[in-house]
Parts: structure tokens; C-alpha cells; sequence
């Protein structure tokens, strides 16, 4: 029972009144009598679709709100910022997982302290009293999670029609409100390479890495810095000098461009209009790219990783690696 509620489109309860994550269930925390969240006065589109007309509210509460990974985050929050712009005074509060990383957690303060997040809490909580509802925990287990475009996926379980949202509020400007530390790059310019990823899936294989550091330096003449370590003469790694999400997000807003497997980097430059190559393995670029102009994105999946945001099956990965072997060996980068 406790994994069908564990994958269920949705936040929990604890003793049918705190508001608890499964995420932080995952994680160790332990509960009293956990239940699925479906009350009528809270609004979750995985269970029944609604649209709101929020400027008839002061507050807004959006419960595990807007998922654990950083490049959700980054497009979750752009939907909170319109929500800001559009109406300046709501109440805009944010539950959060107890459990997600600290790396996540700095870009919701940052949010905070732009102006844009009223209020942040963690679980577990209360069920709120006042003002509209929204659960949008459990994004990944939404059916349409993996078939809508991140940002209109936001928009719709957020109540607003996605379609009536313009492109310029769908890539991610609400990161040029942050203050950002300078990058110690002793200005200079510099292409930058992520090629990692979260999960093995979608991650450049990396007996690939000195190759692709090479033909960046050769196409663009510029140092290539990034995360990982890499042997190569042109290349630098900048890992201990972004030891912090606002240093991350400088070195990319900082980049000539981007060479990027990761597509929290990718949302991240999306939002500077840095020009960038992204390299999709899982999950079809237009359901991640659509509204960035500056993105160049390359689809090396097929149909057995088209919905999938995660394997360890071997046999799987193997057909990946093989994928970016002849794209490397067929492409210049």
C-alpha cells in the first residue's frame, strides 16, 4: 500500500490532517497513517483538471511546489514569476519537501529573496485554511509529465491554460532577477561543457569528453571549462569554484556557450539566451526546448526512451552509449 501512495500524482497526508511528501518518505521520514490528498477544496489537474481565476484571490498556496530537481525548479518558479507580474500583490506561498537538496533548496530563497516566492515552509504542515490550494507534488507520476512541454505541464496543473501564456514567459527570464556573484574567470570568454547528467540515461558517455573538448576549442578558440575533470590542455575544471547554486548559475549566465547533456544547465542558459547545444537521449527535445530560441537540441532516443526519465537496465544503456558513439563519430560536435 505504502508504494502505490509513494507513486500516486500527488501529495500526502499523515494522520489525515499534516500535509507530508513521499519524497521525504523515500528519504527516511516516518509518519503516522498516510493517505493520498483528494479533498474538493484543493486543486490537483492529475485528478481533476481546473482552471482559476487566481486574481480573484490574495493568496495562493502551492504544495510541493515545484518538484526536487534544479531544472524543474528553474521552470516551475518561471510560472510562479508570471504569477507575480501579473498580479503584484498575491500571496504566494511554497511548501517544500524536508528533504530536497540544499542545491534545490538556494534557488527557492533566491526566489524568495527576488520577490517572486512570499513565503517558503517545509514539510510537513498543516492543511491551509485560506485562499486557493494547489497540490503539485508527485510531478514525475502525472501521466502528461512526459508528454507536455515542461513549461505548459506547469502552467495547466497550476489552473492556467498554457496555450494563452506567451512564449517569452515559458524560458526562464525570471532568472535575470537574482543576484549573482561575478565568476572568478579572470574575464575571459569561454565555452561551457556539462555533459553529466542526474542519471546515466541522459549523460554523455565519458570516454567522449576529450573529444568534444577539443572540437569546441578548435570551433570557437575559447578555454572550454565545466564540472567534471577532463585531461586535456584547453580545458579547465571550474567544480570547487561553483561549490553553490548562485555560482553555478553565474558560470553558465557567464558562458560564450553551452555544450550541455544536463538539462538543468540547459534551462538555466535558456533563461541568459546563452546559445546552446543540448544532447536528448530520453525524453524528445521539443518537450524540453520548445520555447528557447537560443537552443540547438539533437534527439539520439528512440521509442524505448522516449517517456522514460530513468533505467539501470544495462542492456539499455549499452544501446544509448552506442547512440553517442555514432553521433561522435558522425558529427563534428
Amino acid at each position: 500500500m505504502t508504494d502505490n501512495l509513494l507513486t500516486s500524482p500527488g501529495s500526502l497526508l499523515s494522520d489525515g490532517q499534516t500535509l507530508v511528501a513521499s519524497y521525504d518518505i523515500e528519504h527516511g521520514q516516518r509518519y503516522g497513517c498516510l493517505s493520498r490528498l483528494a479533498r474538493p477544496e484543493i486543486h490537483n489537474a492529475a485528478l481533476r483538471p481546473f482552471h482559476l481565476d487566481i486574481g480573484k484571490h490574495d493568496q495562493v498556496t502551492v504544495i510541493n511546489g515545484m518538484g526536487v530537481a534544479l531544472g524543474d525548479s528553474v521552470i516551475g518558479i518561471e510560472i510562479l514569476n508570471t504569477l507575480r507580474r501579473r498580479y503584484p500583490e498575491l500571496m504566494i506561498r511554497v511548501l517544500r519537501p524536508a528533504c530536497a537538496s540544499d542545491s534545490v533548496e538556494a534557488l527557492y530563497r533566491m526566489a524568495h529573496e527576488a520577490g517572486i516566492i512570499s513565503e517558503l515552509a517545509r514539510l510537513p504542515a498543516r492543511l491551509p485554511d485560506r485562499g486557493i490550494v494547489i497540490d503539485m507534488g508527485n510531478q514525475l507520476f502525472r501521466r502528461d509529465f512526459a508528454t507536455q512541454e515542461m513549461h505548459d505541464f506547469f502552467y495547466n496543473h497550476m489552473g492556467l491554460t498554457a496555450a494563452n501564456i506567451p512564449i517569452e514567459d515559458k524560458q526562464n527570464r525570471w532568472l535575470r532577477k537574482l543576484s549573482l556573484p561575478d565568476f572568478p574567470g579572470d574575464g575571459q570568454r569561454y565555452v561551457l561543457l556539462s555533459p553529466g547528467s542526474s542519471t546515466p540515461l541522459r549523460a554523455i558517455p565519458r570516454r567522449h569528453y576529450p573529444e568534444i573538448v577539443e572540437r569546441l576549442h578548435q570551433r570557437f578558440k575559447l578555454p572550454v571549462l565545466g564540472f567534471n575533470r577532463i585531461a586535456h590542455p584547453a580545458y579547465r575544471c571550474i567544480a570547487r569554484e561553483c561549490d553553490s547554486t548562485p555560482k553555478f548559475i553565474a558560470a553558465i549566465a557567464g558562458a560564450d556557450y553551452l555544450y550541455s547533456a544536463d538539462s538543468s544547465a540547459l534551462h538555466i542558459a535558456a533563461g541568459f539566451q546563452v546559445p546552446t547545444r543540448a544532447l536528448f537521449s530520453a525524453i524528445p527535445p521539443a518537450l524540453r526546448t520548445r520555447y528557447y530560441p537560443a537552443c540547438d537540441a539533437v534527439w539520439l532516443g528512440d521509442d524505448s526512451t522516449r517517456q522514460l526519465h530513468q533505467s539501470n537496465d544495462a542492456i539499455l544503456l549499452q544501446q544509448v552509449a552506442a547512440r553517442f558513439d555514432r553521433f561522435f563519430q558522425d558529427n563534428e560536435l
